[in-house]
């Protein structure tokens, strides 16, 4: 609890304001509303309008302003406490890392925030790097949709340590530190048993859609928050236009599922493939595509380089992201789109939605503009 004077004070009041209820107000904030912060952190919404109700009474202001839709906005006052919170949780936090260094044992307890796609053997390499640790306990994988989620649990000190997009941790570099690991690029994912000329004929100009193979003209449709996703759509809709949105999945893992079983085609991170079975991914031929990339870095608070358990497990973990996973995506391998295109008249354009952040409004057909973050 924090306790301070104020006006009312000199009248024998005093302001009490707890951690809780100012970690309640970020995440509200940091999520827009209510019901998602709800989701966020596992409260249910009567309990955090209480605390927030509690707060603002404390403080004598309004804090938030929400809409009829139930998506919040700050007043000054509002903006003034959630940039004093982030300031003052995160020395609290810090402080008590101290002290469990300086006072406490040191035990290693890895949170790590990594995206679906990640999940198998970059995980697995993380369990055997902390594993390797004497002081080792335990290990936490916490899984997000896009790397913008797992910047946020970030700050929230959810977790300690994350793979996630550069440009998704780019206004906070001050409080993490960050190793560019790879350059992770997208691919067009087939069915493997679809020829290259089947495919070829697919993409041409005059293609007749009744025959185009029929998991050519079906593709897997992303989750909506992935923010390759309005990329992934301007690209069928100019190298493929006859393909609809047939099935749609919330992670690239899932949508590559159905690619294997031959019945649609779908866009994946070229990082996913050394995660795929054996066998799922003989089942798949995948085509790099230009444009689509992203810088992945490995983030960590910068106070714990200080302790010597976490400042290892970072170099190595970042150092097999670089060597052993990176060859594994096996990218001087993977044909290029351009394999599989017809021959197109000089000068074709591609029109992309204009504003679409990282996206150039016309470029080449053979390429689209990039997507930062997933």
């Amino acid at each position: 609890m924090i306790s301070g004077s104020s006006e009312a004070a000199q009248r024998g009041d005093t302001v009490e304001v707890t951690f809780r209820q100012l970690e309640i107000f970020r995440w509200v904030v940091i999520a827009g509303s209510i019901t998602k912060a709800s989701h966020r952190i596992g409260l249910s919404q009567p309990s955090i309008s209480q605390q927030l109700a509690k707060l603002e009474e404390a403080l004598n202001v309004q804090l938030i302003v929400r809409n009829r839709t139930g998506i919040v906005s700050m007043t000054p006052a509002g903006e003034f406490w959630f940039k004093s919170s982030e300031d003052i949780l995160g020395r609290i936090t810090n402080i008590l890392n101290d002290h469990e260094q300086r006072f406490r044992h040191s035990n290693v307890v890895l949170k790590l925030g990594a995206t679906p796609g990640f999940r198998g053997r970059f995980t697995s390499a993380a369990a055997r790097i902390a594993g390797d640790e004497p002081d080792f306990v335990k290990l936490d994988l916490v899984y997000d949709l896009t790397s913008t989620a797992l910047v946020e649990r970030l700050r929230m000190h959810q977790i300690n340590m994350a793979i996630v997009s550069e440009s998704a941790i780019a206004n906070d570099l001050s409080s993490f530190a960050t190793q560019r690991v790879f350059e992770d690029r997208m691919a067009w994912a087939v069915p493997a048993e679809i020829g290259d000329e089947a495919i070829r004929y697919a993409l041409s100009a005059d293609a007749k859609p009744e025959r185009i193979e029929v998991a050519l003209r079906r593709y897997v449709e992303i989750d909506p928050l992935v923010p390759t996703r309005a990329a992934s759509d301007d690209w069928y809709r100019s190298h493929l236009p006859p393909a609809m949105a047939t099935y749609s999945a919330q992670t690239f893992a899932a949508s590559v599922e159905f690619v294997a079983e031959g019945l649609a085609t779908c866009h994946i991170p070229i990082s996913l493939l050394p995660n795929l079975s054996e066998p799922l991914r003989s089942r798949i031929k995948v085509f790099v595509i230009d444009g689509m990339s992203r810088t992945i870095v490995l983030a960590m608070f910068k106070h714990l380089l200080s302790h010597t358990a976490f400042s290892r497990i970072f170099t190595k973990l970042a150092t097999f992201c670089r060597t052993d996973y990176a060859a594994e995506m096996a990218l001087h391998e993977l044909p290029h789109i351009s394999s599989v295109l017809p021959e197109r008249p000089s000068g074709t354009i591609v029109h992309l939605p204009k504003g679409h952040p990282g996206l150039s409004v016309a470029r080449p057909m053979g390429s689209i503009g990039k997507s930062n973050n997933r």
